[in-house]
């Protein structure tokens, strides 16, 4: 199949040190992954106010990243990660409440849920060289690929798929023109719902502390 001629003509026009730096690097990525989830009340019975307590796992992953300017570049990046959440007291007093009969398990456990999921972040960097501060943007598509340290089926009717975005910041170190790590913290909220009944309505979200490692 020929190249579509326009481009062609912008491959063209480009300078070959242009064209070596379409791609800027990759590389893993690997750290702390904390999951914790909005519960939306929406029955009129009266529950206590539910917190939020994050549950820390690990997440591993790689990126590319690419289309390289001055100070703008887009990451692609692929990661599993552990979330979930930390049943609070709160909580089990609620389930009682909302849902007779339907055990969160015992205050302090630690359900888990493992994602994969697929980003695609466009990054502005403040300047090129040395210790550069960045931020990130941009959608996130999350597949649940597994449930784990659930004894009472919370996450049995969780969906198998939820789309959200990513937001972050960090200080990426460059020496002779080339990135060598990164420290990225990032909040990662999403738009769809994980769980719904008449009574009860779930979103994930999760903060994560990420070394990148460039190769």
């Amino acid at each position: 199949m020929k190249p579509h001629p326009v481009l062609l003509l912008f491959l063209l026009a480009l300078p070959a040190p242009g064209r070596a730096q379409m791609i800027r690097g990759w590389g893993i990525e690997g750290g702390a992954s904390g999951g914790y989830q909005l519960l939306s009340i929406t029955s009129a019975s009266t529950v206590p106010a539910i917190p939020h307590v994050i549950r820390w796992g690990f997440s591993a992953g790689a990126f590319v990243e690419f289309l390289n300017m001055p100070v703008l570049s887009l990451v692609l990046e692929t990661a599993y990660a552990q979330r979930g959440r930390t049943v609070t007291a709160e909580e089990v007093t609620a389930s009682q409440i909302l849902s007779p009969g339907l055990s969160y398990g015992p205050p302090g456990g630690t359900p888990r849920l493992d994602y994969v999921h697929v980003a695609m972040l466009m990054k502005l960097r403040a300047w090129k060289f040395g210790f550069v501060p960045y931020a990130t943007v941009g959608p996130r598509f999350d597949f649940l690929v597994g449930r784990a340290q659930d004894p009472a089926h919370l996450f049995d009717q969780f969906k198998r798929s939820e789309v959200g975005v990513t937001v972050g910041g960090g200080i990426e170190i460059i020496t002779r023109r080339r990135p060598l790590v990164s420290f990225e913290g990032r909040w990662s909220p999403s738009f769809s719902r994980a769980f719904s009944s008449p009574s009860l309505m779930i979103r994930n979200q999760s903060v994560d502390l990420l070394l990148l490692l460039w190769l």
